[in-house]
Order: structure tokens, then sequence, then C-alpha cells
């Protein structure tokens, strides 16, 4: 996969699928133009600051990447997907593909390891979506899956502003503002064409979601 993310399409479409009918709220803007030219010696965090946060840093960095093994499963598994989903999905993968940028850039600083063999243990890891698969049975169940994850992170990436705002420099707190932004968006769209195209199983959402909390917390 190049880093050139706006080449980037989802689903079983060879391009963003200009008939669709649903038009996802998206603000393209890329992390290097923000982060890509910090050099170490210009953050300022203490180094048991960076000893300590390094588990839940490379957490996040395969979590914005594994939207691309999601969308490779998606693309291999024969569930239908509608126009309006391809149009969501094709903003989705970009922003998080941007978003794995950006933390690839940041541990890369932190830890002192090359970003290229960052991405080589990124794309070798082992993933498996199988555990998923009775919550990924239809269109419907996706899009609610997908907005439980992008609230949880919206949520998160918020609640870390100040330690983002400790790097020193502050095109870091913009950074991550911009990425908390997008997963915001990436939330209220996949609700918006739940509304759209699912009205009719509005009644399934609380006992789903409820399912997906006690698989999240076991």
């Amino acid at each position: 996969m190049k880093d050139n993310f706006e080449a980037l399409f989802c689903g079983s479409a060879d391009a963003y699928p200009t008939n669709a009918q649903f038009h996802p709220k998206s603000l393209p803007w890329h992390t290097d133009e923000l982060i890509g030219q910090v050099r170490r010696n210009e953050i300022q965090l203490d180094h048991s600051i960076i000893d300590e946060v390094q588990h839940g840093l490379w957490n996040d960095l395969c979590s914005e990447y594994d939207a691309e093994n999601f969308c490779n499963y998606l693309k291999t598994s024969g569930i239908p997907l509608s126009e309006d989903f391809k149009a969501f999905e094709y903003v989705w993968r970009r922003d998080e593909f941007n978003h794995y940028l950006g933390f690839r850039k940041i541990y890369s600083l932190l830890y002192d390891i090359p970003e290229e063999q960052l991405k080589s243990e990124v794309e070798n890891r082992p993933v498996n979506f199988d555990p998923l698969q009775s919550m990924l049975e239809d269109e419907f169940k996706i899009c609610l899956l997908i907005a439980y994850d992008e609230i949880a992170t919206t949520k998160n990436y918020a609640s870390e502003y100040e330690f983002y705002a400790s790097f020193g420099p502050g095109s870091f707190l913009r950074w991550i503002k911009n990425v908390t932004r997008d997963e915001a968006y990436h939330f209220n769209n996949c609700m918006e064409l739940i509304g759209k195209n699912f009205r009719n199983r509005i009644d399934e959402i609380p006992p789903l979601v409820d399912s997906f909390i006690n698989w999240d917390l076991n």
C-alpha cells in the first residue's frame, strides 16, 4: 500500500461511486502538512511519559491501520454493499490511513524506530475478523459497528488533548484535533446512513450495541 491515500478505494468498486445518493461529511487534510517536518529534538516530553504511553500509541497506530485490513475483508466477504456505503467507506479509509501515517510518524520520533520498519511490522501483524462475523452479517450491522468504534475513539482522542499539547510544537495538538474531528464525522456519517437506508431497523440498535459492549469487555 502506497502512502498516497487519495488513491484509495474500498468495497468492490474501483473508484469513488459517483452514483451514490449519500454524500459523507469529510474535510480532507494530510498529516505531513502538520507534523511531517518535526524533528525529535523539538519534542519536550519527559522520557518517563514516553515510556508510559508506548503501548497505547502502538494500539492507536495499529487500530487506525486496521481500517485497511477491514476494507480488504469486506471486499472479499461477499457481503452486499450499497453505493451509499461505498461512498462513506472511501472517505473513512482515506481518513484512517491518514491518521495511521500520523501515529506512525509520532511513534517513530518518540522511540527512534524507522518508519519503514514500523510499516512492515504493522502490515505483517496477524489480523482475524472471524470472531466478529455475527456483527458483520449485513450493511446495517457494519454501519452500527463502525459507529460504535468511531464514537469510542472520538472520546478517547479528545481526552488526550493535554497530552499532545505537552509535546511542545503546537502542530501536534492541531493534528490530534483534526483526527478527533474526523472520527466524529465518521460516527455521524454512519448514523446518517442508518437513518437514511435502515430506518425500519432502528429498534435493533439498543440490543446490538449491548452485544458490542459485552464483546468489547470480554
